[in-house]
């Protein structure tokens, strides 16, 4: 453990250090605009777009900072489970999904290794040092900006040297982002480096960018970035939402209030029947004359993207089948539930709770 604070003391004050030289001015050779020092714009967002992006098995160590190096064998909800690569952490967010009222938790078979931001590996003996990985990389995130990965560099990509009397010292051929990082980091206070441009980047709806400067760069990466956080802060509150909504729904018996499709109200058919949303993901349907529980098998599923999703499916030989489809959550509220087909926007329904 004494090695690990040691480490994650040194991990605090570098990321504390590098934030606070990004107002230092950037230093020019010559006049060249594309020439620049570790403590530069440019540099900023190579490295920062060239880290390692923790944040893409946060289902599994909820670490946004660190990656855990697979296979490991862990206790998802009770079930053991053996993570061989990243189409496995599929099975976290199913195991996830079972219940709408439990506790989400994962639990480790120590020891296990992580990959930080800077490549650099940990080893992790116990649930404590995983917190205080999590804790540090908190921190961390509070004093300087996260990694970028919403485009990716293309590589190779030729990178010259210079000294500080701007003479050129050799030049490097770049393979993946982490040969990208680790240049930007190895370099010296008196080193100086340019990208041979024009060099591309892809991941975006357009496809692949060409970039001709540093400034091209800087402006594509910027975009990019600000795009990400409104889409990232848009999923936040849809998922904020769809917990709402099973918290709302789970245990609660609702009509049907209204349904319509291609302009023809056919909710009158089911104003005998209530539909009760359980813990397992289950639909109850009731005949609310006799209040007995009809032999109709049925499903729901919530989801979130950047908008809420309700996906209802009833057994396809039943006359419930009618209401099957995935619904975009149009509007929620503690007694009344909209809801629009994805694929065909005739097709409403809106449910009321009893």
């Amino acid at each position: 453990m004494k090695n690990l604070k040691t480490f994650l003391s040194i991990t605090f004050l570098a990321a504390l250090l590098f934030g606070s030289c990004q107002n230092e001015e950037d230093v020019l050779i010559e006049g060249n605009e594309n020439t620049n020092t570790k403590q530069s714009e440019p540099a900023e967002y190579i490295e920062r777009s060239t880290a390692n992006d923790g944040s893409e098995d946060d289902i599994l160590d909820d670490i946004s900072c660190a990656s855990v190096i697979l296979p490991v064998v862990a206790e998802v909800n009770g079930q053991e489970l053996t993570i061989v690569n990243e189409a496995s952490l599929t099975l976290i967010a199913e195991i996830f999904a079972e219940f709408t009222n439990d506790e989400d938790e994962v639990r480790f078979q120590f020891p296990i290794e992580m990959r930080l931001s800077d490549y650099s590996v940990v080893t992790i003996q116990n649930e404590q040092e995983l917190e205080a990985l999590e804790e540090a990389c908190e921190a961390a995130d509070e004093s300087r900006d996260d990694a970028i990965s919403c485009l990716e560099f293309d590589y190779p990509i030729t990178v010259f040297t210079f000294d500080a009397n701007a003479q050129q010292t050799g030049s490097v051929v770049l393979t993946s982002d982490q040969e990208a990082y680790a240049f930007i980091n190895d370099l010296g206070d008196d080193q100086y480096f340019s990208l041979q441009y024009p060099i591309s980047l892809s991941g975006s709806s357009d496809g692949s960018i060409t970039i001709n400067s540093d400034a091209e760069l800087i402006a594509e990466l910027q975009s990019c970035e600000s795009e990400d956080d409104l889409e990232e802060e848009a999923r936040d509150e849809a998922e904020d939402l769809r917990e709402d909504l099973e918290e709302a729904i789970t245990g609660a018996r609702f009509e049907l209030e209204s349904g319509v499709q291609a302009g023809a109200e056919f909710s009158q058919q089911f104003a005998n029947y209530t539909f009760e949303f359980t813990n397992d993901k289950r639909v109850v349907v009731r005949n609310s004359l006799t209040n007995l529980v009809t032999d109709v098998e049925a499903f729901f599923n919530t989801t979130s993207e950047t908008e809420v999703f309700l996906e209802l499916n009833f057994t396809s030989d039943s006359e419930f089948s009618v209401l099957n489809g995935t619904f975009e959550v149009v509007s929620q509220s503690s007694s009344t539930i909209e809801l629009q087909s994805t694929t065909d926007t005739t097709f409403k329904l809106v449910f009321s709770k009893l």
